[in-house]
């Protein structure tokens, strides 16, 4: 858990992280008429994907805990045996617990993070401003360069965490990429070169994801972005 006391106060920073979102999509409405709430624009398709990943992030860690309070209530000592049964593993409940939480907080990472992508390509195709070779690194650069934002300021590095964060997972926890430190908010992400990655607690993934979303709300409200007063289109949404 690592900084939590228990699951209940990472399930009301989800909440709240939703509801930031959903403040984020309603200044847009207000802003950008055209773009109504619940349209295709390709802003509100990325913001509503990453409600709905939070969303069911915090749904699945009810529904975890839930299992085990209703196990221990109607099995008293035997709880463990009939909860393991009900998951259907061997495992003991805290190694499934565990393998089941990592599961989340990866899951919640790459998909947060493809869909900041995605919006940055789309952005930048509707700017005219996509790089040739349209990769994470380049459409970032070019989304910060585009806004006259520093490429290696503190809002590039936060960007990073989140693509650095997914190469771990397809190195089985190792970093490869060159090395990264940063504090956000009194939590600090260290990266090096051949080490493990070690910031991956629920109060380094919440932290990121709440910084990362800061940095997406500074680029869609940039003037730039809030010039493009049309629906984006997103290449999904269009596939007949």
């Amino acid at each position: 858990m690592k900084n939590y006391a228990n699951f209940e106060q990472v399930l009301n920073d989800l909440q709240n992280l939703n509801q930031t979102i959903e403040d984020i999509r309603q200044r847009m409405v207000n802003l950008i008429p055209v773009v109504a709430y619940g349209s295709q624009d390709a802003r509100h398709l990325a913001l509503e994907g990453v409600q709905c990943d939070i969303g069911a992030c915090g749904n699945w860690i009810s529904v975890l805990m839930a299992l085990k309070c209703l196990c221990k209530e109607k099995f008293g000592n035997n709880w463990d045996e009939n909860y393991r049964k009900m998951i259907r593993t061997r495992l003991s409940s805290s190694q499934s617990e565990d393998l089941m939480l990592d599961y989340l907080r990866n899951t919640i990472t790459t998909k947060v993070h493809f869909k900041i992508e995605n919006v940055f390509f789309n952005i930048l195709r509707e700017l005219r401003a996509l790089p040739k070779n349209p990769r994470f690194w380049n459409l970032s650069d070019a989304m910060l360069a585009h806004l006259g934002m520093s490429t290696t300021g503190q809002e590039k590095k936060i960007l990073t965490i989140l693509a650095y964060l997914r190469n771990s997972y397809h190195a089985n926890g190792m970093h490869r990429k060159d090395d990264l430190s940063i504090n956000i908010d009194g939590v600090t992400f260290e990266f090096h070169k051949g080490k493990r990655v070690e910031c991956n607690s629920w109060r380094h993934i919440i932290k990121v994801l709440q910084a990362n979303i800061s940095v997406l709300e500074s680029i869609l409200f940039s003037q730039e972005v809030l010039s493009l007063k049309h629906i984006i289109r997103d290449d999904f949404t269009c596939v007949d």
